[in-house]
């Protein structure tokens, strides 16, 4: 199937190239008929759907190969399949939500049994790192093996310097 999305999105952007250059540079003797500036309108509209179409087989296409890595595992009547889309995006509301930080980024591999996450991070001024560390780890590892049933094998914590202090407010 991911073939046939491949080919077919070749094939509409070819179309795609042959009507703007037919629309461009001037027809061959056999279109005449498009020389006019209502044929050059058609042509324009033409190349604008298969262009749409071709971006359309392309997302369809990358969907289709995302989906061939998500991570599974066995539900009570049938396989789950967890796109590690969604799994980053899980841990990224998870640490916004409930440790209200900014400024980071989620990474993960798929590990034998379940995954290994990554955090990239600018340390808050208030915070120390072995504390944040360790309260990370323990969020992430709970409540994402809770949601989605993977396993997590380790949560690496990745420094990138320090953020900035926020400016306090007096009245």
């Amino acid at each position: 199937m991911s073939l046939l999305l491949g080919l077919g999105c070749l094939v509409m952007l070819g179309t795609t190239g042959l009507v703007i250059l037919i629309a461009g540079w001037g027809p061959p003797g056999w279109v005449v008929q498009v020389t006019s500036a209502a044929g050059r309108a058609v042509l324009a509209a033409i190349g604008a759907a298969n262009l749409a179409g071709a971006i359309g087989f392309a997302i369809v296409l990358a969907d289709r190969l995302h989906a061939g890595r998500a991570m599974r595992r066995p539900g009570p009547k049938g396989e789950i399949a967890i796109a590690p889309r969604a799994v980053r995006e899980l841990a990224a509301g998870l640490l916004a939500r409930e440790l209200g930080l900014t400024g980071f980024r989620v990474s993960l591999r798929p590990a034998a049994q379940g995954v290994l996450l990554t955090v990239r991070l600018a340390l808050p001024p208030e915070e120390e790192a072995p504390r944040l560390a360790e309260r990370i780890q323990e969020l992430l590892s709970r409540e994402l093996e809770l949601k989605t049933g993977l396993p997590v094998e380790e949560v690496n914590l990745v420094i990138r310097g320090t953020g900035r202090p926020q400016p306090s407010v007096e009245a």
